[in-house]
């Protein structure tokens, strides 16, 4: 005569069921520590910067990708609101960096050249934007004899400040109306000999040092306006010079981990 099983002996379901009220746990446990990380967004901020300013690969000033709708695509990783801020109760005496853009501004203005001069809000980046007159004539990549001077007087204020430069990067940009000439076959071609021309420039006759320049040639296809009217492609035929702040070693720390 077999036995009867036992009431209380644990069946095949019991284990699995102990087993999934532990992977949920472990589940909800995870779920609560991501929702309690957060990013440092000051170093991730510096630490791209920083490839920024040696690369010369990200974007400048307004020179953003556009959509094929021409509107401009926002790139800005919207890690912290409060870092699109200008930094509180820091003036010209205390920082530098700003000495360095009034320095250009007066520049600009004591001699009347027509440019347009931004400060990043987080003040971390200098535009200098020139239309392609007052560096070039019109078609060529060769700067204008009087163009050199306003190149002299720039590159003289930027070496009174190189210990708070990180980079420097030039940048060609022309409209939309096709080039065809031995020089320059495309538009590439012409926005790149206008860009290293002014780079090469700040090298050769200012000595300012290579590791902290760089160039490139956008062609037609970063426009800050219109190319359906004179005036706007007269805007999109331009030289963007960018300058990048120095990342204070103090904040920037490449070796230590992202907080989470």
């Amino acid at each position: 005569m077999s036995r009867r099983k036992r009431n209380n002996e644990s069946g095949p379901s019991d284990w699995l069921t102990t087993y999934s009220d532990m992977v949920t746990l472990l589940l909800c446990f995870f779920v609560l520590l991501f929702s309690f990380s957060t990013i440092d967004a000051e170093k991730w901020r510096q630490l791209l910067s920083s490839f920024q300013g040696n690369l010369g690969l990200l974007e400048s000033g307004t020179a953003l990708p556009t959509s094929p709708e021409g509107s401009i695509i926002d790139l800005d990783l919207d890690l912290d609101a409060s870092e699109d801020e200008a930094p509180e109760n820091i003036s010209e005496e205390d920082d530098e960096f700003l000495k360095l853009y009034s320095n250009i501004s007066g520049y600009l203005e004591d001699h009347g050249i027509q440019a347009e001069l931004e400060l990043s809000k987080a003040h971390t980046e200098i535009l200098l934007r020139f239309k392609e007159y007052i560096l070039f004539d019109s078609g060529k990549a060769d700067i204008k004899p009087e163009a050199f001077d306003i190149l002299d007087g720039i590159a003289k204020v930027l070496m009174e400040f190189e210990n708070e430069i990180q980079g420097i990067r030039v940048e060609g940009h022309t409209d939309t109306r096709p080039m065809n000439t031995y020089l320059y076959p495309t538009n590439w071609e012409l926005s790149g000999g206008r860009a290293v021309g002014v780079a090469r420039y700040f090298q050769d006759e200012h000595k300012i040092p290579g590791t902290k320049l760089s160039y490139a040639g956008f062609g037609e296809y970063y426009p800050i306006d219109t190319n359906d009217t004179e005036e706007g492609m007269s805007r999109n035929r331009r030289v963007d010079i960018t300058i990048v702040r120095v990342g204070k070693p103090e904040v920037i720390d490449t070796n230590e981990e992202i907080k989470e």
